[in-house]
Parts: structure tokens; C-alpha cells; sequence
């Protein structure tokens, strides 16, 4: 267990199971091996997401010059026409290098990658 949770699956039904198994885990507290982020990352052949949301609620400081939030809603919580689509269509892997080559746009793999690692950058 951690604190962060990266996955960058090829499934849907995979992606259900990364968060199931994080939610059902016990939250010690905020230490280093409790369960608080998921940030995901996913991508069809032209387009991409990364998505970072919280495991339960996580108590937030009082602050004055932020709007801060105790949930971020995972994309299976925010967009579930999303899964329903995905999951009829979820045939395709497109993590491997061979099939990633013949099926996505060249850069889209590591446009996300720079997104995912700012968002880390911003959050540490």
C-alpha cells in the first residue's frame, strides 16, 4: 500500500478492480502505506486522460487562499456512461510498445506521462 496509487491499465475491468482492492484496504491514517491517491492514466489512439482522485475522504487544512476539497471522484464514480461504453468495447490492449506503435498517434504515451508527472510535481 501507499500513499499514491499510479495505474496505467489496458482495461476497464481492470481499472475497476486497481479501485476496488484500494478502497477495500484499511486507512490506517496518513501515514505512508495508507491508501489516499489513484491517478490514472488512460489513452485511445488520439486521445488520452489522466485522473487523479482520492480513496475515501481525506481531511483537508483550513485554508484562505485555496478552495479545498476532501474528494476527487474517480473517473468510474464521474463518468459511468463512460464505463458502460468501455466495457463493451473493451477489447483492445494498448500498452505494449508493438501494439501501441500500430495503434495510437505517436506522441499521446508520453504527452500524458509529462501531464501525469506535473500534476505529481504540483502536488509534492
Amino acid at each position: 500500500m501507499a500513499n499514491i496509487t499510479v495505474s496505467c491499465v489496458d482495461t476497464v475491468k481492470s481499472r475497476i478492480n486497481i479501485e476496488a482492492l484500494l478502497c477495500s484496504a484499511e486507512r490506517k491514517s496518513a501515514q505512508r502505506d495508507s491508501n489516499l491517491y489513484l491517478l490514472d492514466f488512460g489513452n485511445s489512439k488520439e486521445t488520452g486522460q489522466v485522473l487523479l482522485s482520492t480513496i475515501g475522504e481525506i481531511a483537508q487544512p483550513e485554508s484562505k487562499k485555496f478552495n479545498t476539497v476532501a474528494v476527487l471522484p474517480s473517473w468510474l464514480k464521474e463518468y459511468p456512461p463512460l464505463l458502460d461504453e468501455s466495457l463493451d468495447n473493451d477489447d483492445t490492449q494498448n500498452c505494449s510498445l508493438a501494439e501501441a506503435l500500430e495503434k495510437q498517434d505517436l506522441f499521446i504515451n508520453s504527452a500524458l506521462v509529462n501531464f501525469g508527472a506535473s500534476l505529481l510535481w504540483k502536488m509534492f
